[in-house]
């Protein structure tokens, strides 16, 4: 996908869906400092969509507490994300080295997030989610979104069970909410009898009110379009009730990410188009 992706195009492709809001997550830009949210800032105005956004911030710089001031200006400022993969597997490498959860320059980063408020958005690998837990119990004032159903990446039937060990980790912690997005790795067409089990999994540890989906637009887009995502989510969570589903859709995004905004339609979802697969 080697092409700019335009507010006009996020807007043509949730075109139908009854979006009501959305938030912006970092699209891997390698933007500078607070650009990327700024640039945003001046292609969106004030338009109600991206509603809100997720910037871009190694933690462990020396220099985050201005960057996170200078991200502070923008009103739609929510949160950061940081991609902490790295697995046994060099191309599931994101990272420059693992366990990165645990070393004192990225606490000192996170512990200025939290100290603003902020949302930290993870990318972790299966192998990883007990070090996220961790870092979950030991920061319980940071809300935490773990993206991409803890990336479930299986190529065994220990690798599976890594997952779930990890997912049921991380489901104790209440400060860990779950983004139901980029299943590529299960199936690139989101068939239902394939992700069916894992996303049920899922939501049956955290609960509707601590999993939220989200479209992962552009990349999931070339595999599964956000219509086809949300029809098959949808067939996977009709054991739900309505209010539950309402909570996976819209409510929990709300919730996590401030968002304000009228809600008229009963199942109107919120996208969170994280850009990083």
């Amino acid at each position: 996908m080697k092409r700019d992706y335009a507010l006009r195009d996020y807007l043509a492709d949730i075109e139908g869906l009854n979006i009501g809001g959305s938030v912006f997550v970092e699209a891997n830009a390698g933007a500078s400092g607070a650009s990327e949210v700024d640039w945003l800032d001046e292609v969106a105005g004030s338009d109600e969509l991206p509603t809100v956004a997720v910037g871009s911030l190694d933690l462990r710089r020396p220099d985050v507490k201005p960057i996170l001031s200078a991200f502070l200006t923008s009103s739609r400022m929510r949160g950061i994300r940081m991609s902490l993969c790295w697995d046994r597997r060099p191309q599931w490498r994101f990272i420059d080295r693992p366990h990165v959860m645990q070393c004192p320059e990225f606490r000192a980063g996170l512990s200025a997030l939290t100290k603003h408020g902020l949302v930290f958005d993870a990318l972790v690998m299966p192998g990883q989610l007990l070090e996220l837990a961790d870092l979950a119990r030991e920061n319980p004032d940071q809300m935490i979104v773990l993206n991409h159903l803890g990336t479930p990446a299986f190529e065994s039937d220990t690798d599976r069970q890594e997952w779930a060990d990890g997912i049921k980790a991380c489901a104790r912690q209440r400060n860990v909410f779950m983004k139901i997005s980029g299943l590529w790795p299960l199936d690139r067409g989101w068939r239902t009898e394939i992700i069916d089990k894992p996303v049920r999994f899922v939501v049956d540890l955290f609960g509707p009110g601590r999993c939220m989906w989200a479209s992962n637009l552009p990349v999931e887009k070339l595999m599964c379009p956000p219509e086809t995502q949300v029809a098959h989510l949808a067939h996977v969570l009709g054991h739900l009730s309505l209010c539950e589903r309402q909570m996976i859709f819209c409510a929990t995004a709300l919730k996590v990410y401030r968002i304000e905004m009228l809600v008229e339609a009963p199942e109107r979802p919120v996208l969170s188009p994280g850009n990083a697969a």
